[in-house]
């Protein structure tokens, strides 16, 4: 049987979501059903912050409606913060009726478990993907740093790896010394990874890029001494300003990931991205026993995509690997939670309240389309 708070549960509640696949323009608050506790390590949230990834409008719209097919109506997001109301039998004692929490519930950005919905009024989540809220962070700022941070953490443990070094050193693992370039400084994730990079493992050098009007943005915004070289994509060229072979690791975030490589230091460099195709051997242990049709195609795309960026590569010694971000690390969860409790990491954030449905429409379509967006979109529910 669950343990449950005082507070009495409705049996319907708001929730954003498509009836179809569909962009953000057709994103409606739709009355649901609440859901309930099914398992022993389910936690039911009473929401009151939401965040909209990339990933949440490209299952919205059925970008990956071939290998993850969605029932319909479809809640919208993955990861968000709130208060908890019940929980299973087996959910730890840290975790109880009235404590505010925060996490994202997916394992790999591919094919994510089903949507648990936190931009609606109630979500069940199992409690291995989340934490307590510190009490110096508001919902809305927990819900904008809620898997941003611990996919920055396993961005730099696989940097570390793939240039001969221990991912596994903990607190004495450093980027000292090196030259990171990560795009877009005031992205959803860009925001999050810049500070973890200097402010966490201590990287001598921090480059980034952001467009024209929003470079006086980033002294307000970000803390002091984040960014030591900013750049306006619009107007200057990356690769004239920096050089080539000035960047250590570049941790990218944008889809045009090649054209990054002549940043990388040709001998000892190497590149994480979260926005390109992942090689063979992460689609196969993504994919797992599924039985997706023309598996064989999606692999051939693969490798010839692979093919394509070590041809870019061709001369140096420069390593590229995509990584999706797995919210089921808890020790990752665990260790980033201590960053952000500790003040660590500062939240980027554009906030609109769900009852506004044109600003939501409007903000969510910034965040589908990469343009015009201000750090990580959170929608208020309370």
């Amino acid at each position: 049987m669950a343990r449950t708070g005082d507070t009495a549960l409705k049996t319907t509640m708001r929730s954003l979501a498509v009836r179809k696949y569909c962009q953000p323009s057709g994103y409606e608050v739709l009355e649901l059903p609440v859901p309930t506790i099914t398992k022993p390590d389910d936690v039911l949230i009473r929401v009151h912050a939401a965040g909209i990834m990339t990933g949440d409008t490209q299952m919205a719209n059925g970008m990956f409606r071939f290998v993850a097919k969605r029932d319909f109506p479809y809640p919208i997001s993955i990861a968000g913060a709130g208060t908890i109301l019940a929980v299973g039998p087996a959910v730890p004692a840290t975790l109880t009726p009235g404590t505010p929490v925060y996490g994202t519930y997916f394992e790999h950005g591919l094919f994510p478990p089903p949507c648990p919905g936190f931009a609606s009024d109630y979500t069940v989540v199992p409690a291995a993907y989340l934490l307590p809220k510190p009490p110096n962070i508001t919902f809305e700022e927990a819900a904008a740093l809620a898997g941003t941070v611990l996919t920055a953490y396993q961005c730099v443990c696989r940097y570390l790896a793939l240039t001969g070094q221990d991912p596994d050193s903990g607190d004495t693992a450093t980027l000292a010394g090196k030259t990171v370039f990560i795009p877009a400084a005031l992205s959803a994730c860009g925001s999050a990874f810049v500070q973890v990079v200097k402010h966490v493992y201590g990287a001598e050098r921090v480059i980034s890029t952001v467009s024209t009007g929003k470079m006086p943005l980033v002294a307000e915004l970000l803390p002091e001494r984040t960014v030591d070289l900013l750049l306006d994509y619009q107007t200057q060229s990356v690769v004239q300003e920096v050089g080539r072979g000035q960047v250590d690791f570049v941790l990218n975030t944008q889809w045009d990931m090649v054209g990054t490589f002549p940043l990388v230091e040709p001998e000892k460099g190497a590149v994480v991205s979260i926005a390109s195709v992942p090689g063979e051997e992460t689609v196969r242990a993504i994919l797992g026993d599924s039985k997706m049709p023309f598996v064989w195609l999606l692999l051939w795309a693969v490798r010839a995509v692979q093919w394509y960026y070590n041809w870019r590569l061709r001369g140096t010694n420069v390593k590229q690997e995509f990584l999706s971000g797995n919210m089921g690390d808890r020790e990752g969860l665990e260790r980033t939670g201590e960053w952000i409790a500790a003040g660590k990491i500062k939240a980027v954030m554009t906030v609109v309240d769900l009852d506004d449905i044109e600003a939501v429409r409007r903000e969510c379509g910034k965040v589908a389309a990469g343009k015009g967006g201000l750090g990580k979109l959170v929608i208020r529910l309370v």
